[in-house]
């Protein structure tokens, strides 16, 4: 019988993973702060809704037999399986000791080292989400998004509905770091939903004044506003047993998504770096491989289940466009339109990842021409 496990994380890879135990009849605690919920997904539902996009209430987690410490862990000793959990409500630490740890903590989206960053507010975290919401309750706002990646680009896309919206980024172009395609559509959709895109920008502070906030550049001069969103760039969440340097974004984890050199120490989500059959070691950052490696965690705890070898597969919905890739966009050395969908193909002339736009059906037909490819 699984004795304790403790589940550190409580997104979207945590709570599949504990959900998993539970209905598995293991006792398990998740820790994490707030009620389990998605992110980053924050940046396109939450901000619609105004709420933060909860996976779990505490009667939905009482009734799985989850127990919820609210809390940060701030020290693991993850050889002796020692956790130091500092709760959020004030009070003294709690230490548990558990059979078994999965590390779920995804990554960190702190402000960049901007002068005056500290205005901005963040949309990666339901606390974030509610206070950058709180600023939103009135039409017309003049807002400055900082970071044009897919979380960036999401958020401009979905406050343009609403207010004002400016877009800046360091690199030309939106989504300036995948395929041309993607930056193109994206481009078009920001222009179709009236957000401005401030390209190749170089921001120096960001100050207040009387009326409102001023975020300067020395490329485009001051873009004046009511609201900045900060949405660049990302941390590691692993802790310095992990990550000793501070850097490392993942851990290598085995088939069963172990953590090699611990004992009963597993992890799964944003956090890992897993043997993928074709592709190597490689880390998905998405929220498809958030849910699918927390429950594989679970089966890695239980013992049961095949090595994890989910391909890559992310999508992103900017306003109505739908972005929805499966295969490895890195392994590819050319790319070519076939039949509306935009084929990428590795040094041998195989099909490495497949790319469509405001297709959601072709998902299946995707997934199997790349299977098609991977089969000897």
């Amino acid at each position: 019988m699984q004795g304790p496990v403790a589940v550190v994380g409580n997104g979207v890879a945590g709570f599949a993973c504990a959900s998993r135990l539970a209905d598995n009849g293991v006792d398990v605690t998740m820790i994490g702060p707030g009620l389990p919920h998605d992110r980053p997904p924050l940046s396109k539902r939450a901000l619609a809704m105004g709420r933060v996009p909860l996976l779990a209430d505490e009667e939905k987690l009482a009734a799985k037999g989850i127990r919820h410490l609210d809390g940060r862990v701030v020290d693991a000793d993850l050889e002796r399986h020692r956790l130091t959990v500092a709760p959020t409500a004030a009070s003294d630490p709690v230490e548990l000791v558990p059979e078994a740890i999965v590390w779920a903590t995804g990554l960190n989206y702190p402000l960049p080292p901007v002068a005056g960053i500290e205005i901005a507010h963040e949309n990666a975290t339901g606390a974030g989400m509610l206070e950058l919401a709180a600023q939103l309750t009135e039409d017309g706002r003049r807002v400055v998004v900082i970071g044009a990646g897919l979380i960036g680009t999401e958020t401009a896309a979905t406050l343009a509905a609403r207010h004002s919206v400016t877009l800046i980024d360091m690199l030309d172009r939106p989504l300036g770091r995948f395929q041309p395609r993607l930056s193109d559509a994206a481009v078009a959709t920001l222009d179709g939903l009236g957000a401005r895109f401030v390209g190749g920008a170089q921001i120096t502070e960001v100050v207040g004044n009387g009326a409102g906030h001023v975020v300067r550049t020395s490329t485009h001069g001051d873009l004046p506003c009511d609201v900045v969103v900060s949405a660049a760039g990302f941390r590691t969440s692993l802790p310095a047993t992990l990550a000793p340097d501070g850097r490392a974004l993942t851990i290598d984890v085995d088939g069963a998504l172990g953590i090699p050199g611990l004992t009963d120490v597993f992890a799964c989500g944003d956090v890992i770096r897993f043997p993928h059959p074709r592709y190597g070691g490689i880390a998905i950052p998405h929220w498809d491989n958030a849910l699918h490696s927390g429950r594989q965690a679970a089966d890695g705890v239980l013992g049961t289940g095949e090595p994890y070898a989910r391909d890559p597969y992310y999508f992103s919905d900017i306003g109505p466009l739908r972005i929805q890739q499966v295969g490895l966009a890195a392994d590819a050395v050319e790319w070519a339109d076939e039949d509306d969908l935009i084929i990428g193909r590795d040094e041998a002339g195989d099909i490495t990842a497949v790319l469509f736009l405001n297709a959601p059906a072709r998902l299946r037909e995707a997934r199997e021409l790349l299977a098609a490819a991977t089969r000897p």
